[in-house]
């Protein structure tokens, strides 16, 4: 079996929370998007989009499942799976509409009017190759490389060292929070120090800020 099947969702990595902004040198630091923490499988033809909780939402996303079989070869993202507003702020709201609806003629009609987009932030795997032991600045390479930005599939790139000026953005623009992650370290299974998310608490959507997510 291809080592892309050999990845579940269980395998994803995820973030401690971090009780203030902070900047730190040999760190890259993102914007925490409001949405569903996605594995994304594609071998040969077939495409997974699976979330955290190990769910196939294929047939509520199939906009995303077509731009992601348009990538040419084989491949593992970590990615965030959103609807966004005109704003560049995602909607859990009209996420959660999309993920509920998967009978096909109304799923055309929901992508039209809250159509999704994927932020891919990281890569597990490459064809038959498991690139999980690379560093994370080597990781993001690989990824960059790998596809074109749409306004469906965005590759985050994040700015190195300065998280207190991205958490000014988070502010500014009501994101959810911030996450800042070693640029040497590798990919690993569960919760790391390797990767420290800091929410923004006073965040419109109060219900995103509890406990345990990632």
């Amino acid at each position: 079996m291809s080592i892309i099947h050999h990845i579940e969702a269980a395998d994803l990595m995820l973030a401690t929370l971090w009780p203030r902004p902070f900047s730190r040198v040999g760190w890259l630091f993102e914007l925490k998007y409001d949405g569903f923490r996605c594995l994304v499988r594609k071998h040969g033809p077939l495409v997974s989009l699976i979330s955290r909780q190990g769910n196939i939402l294929n047939g509520s996303f199939p906009d995303i499942i077509e731009a992601v079989a348009a990538v040419p070869g084989d491949f593992a993202w970590d990615a965030e799976l959103t609807v966004d507003e005109s704003t560049g702020r995602s909607s859990f709201e009209r996420l959660q509409t999309r993920a509920r609806t998967s009978v096909p003629g109304r799923v055309r009609a929901a992508i039209r009017a809250h159509p999704a987009r994927l932020y891919v932030f990281d890569v597990l795997a490459v064809d038959e190759r498991d690139i999980r032991r690379l560093s994370l600045i080597e990781r993001k390479q690989i990824l960059r490389v790998s596809f074109d930005d749409t306004a469906t599939l965005v590759y985050v790139s994040g700015v190195v060292e300065a998280g207190e000026w991205v958490f000014e953005q988070v502010q500014a623009h009501d994101f959810e929070g911030m996450l800042g992650k070693r640029l040497d370290a590798p990919y690993q299974r569960g919760r790391t120090k390797n990767w420290l998310k800091v929410k923004y608490a006073n965040y419109s959507r109060p219900a995103a800020l509890g406990w345990g997510r990632s």
